[in-house]
């Protein structure tokens, strides 16, 4: 498969993943997403899709379920509190069995072939190889599926010591996890993913009072989650729940 048009593979750290004596467990990929206003395929084909609508297309749920893997979390950004120039426009958490389950699923026929509508369709991504932190209390399994009707507070930040945008607000914890390497992305690395329910209140009252666009170092993000199994998943983090 080609290199992505979408952003820089970190090959140190995939080249990491073939030195390890074990294969470890489950990995939660977070993927940051950023769309083309209009598709463009590499082989030029013509089409009307807006980059949004490739991404749709691409939806790689049968490679995945095929190496024991599964998409955990699908939100469209609705606002962004904190950050750089780069709106994104989707956030997305696939949980791979392991680290090297991803490998095998990039080199299956189906994925490939799927594959050309994300390159067509993604302006930017980063993509971050995360994994539980060990010792944080285990989120409530009810809370996964959307029919609370909550909001997705994320919080990516540079420095695992960054103030917790949750504290201080109503807010329920569904996960925090480390950051162990970038997949997919620019030179910078990251160090803590954080995972809240709010409500639309809260996220009101956040959007009123919060606007920084100049911050390199963390991203504070409320989605609306059209898949959320996060804390579902937690409820045994040595596998891939069904």
């Amino acid at each position: 498969m080609d290199a992505p048009r979408y952003g820089t593979p970190n090959v140190a750290y995939f080249s990491s993943w073939f030195q390890r004596d074990e294969p470890g467990g489950p990995m939660w990929a977070l993927n940051l997403m950023k769309y083309k206003p209009r598709a463009e395929y590499i082989d030029g084909r013509e089409t009307a899709l807006t980059g949004r609508e490739a991404d749709d297309a691409y939806a790689p749920h049968g490679p995945l379920a095929a190496v024991g893997s599964k998409v955990l979390m699908a939100a469209d950004v609705i606002h962004q509190l904190v950050g750089d120039g780069t709106a994104w426009d989707r956030i997305a958490i696939a949980q791979y069995r392991t680290r090297m389950a991803m490998v095998e699923m990039n080199q299956r026929a189906d994925f490939q072939d799927l594959h050309a509508h994300k390159d067509a369709g993604m302006q930017s991504t980063i993509v971050m190889g995360t994994f539980p932190i060990e010792g944080d209390p285990v989120p409530d399994p009810s809370l996964s599926g959307t029919a609370h009707g909550r909001l997705l507070l994320l919080q990516v930040v540079a420095d695992a010591n960054a103030p917790d945008f949750a504290d201080g607000i109503e807010a329920i914890r569904i996960g925090r996890f480390s950051i162990e390497g970038v997949m997919v992305g620019d030179e910078r690395t990251w160090a803590e993913a954080r995972y809240d329910l709010i409500s639309q209140d809260t996220a009101d009252a956040l959007v009123a009072g919060t606007a920084i666009t100049d911050d390199r170092s963390r991203y504070v993000i409320i989605a609306k989650p059209a898949i959320d199994a996060i804390a579902h998943s937690l409820s045994d983090p040595t596998q891939v729940l069904p």
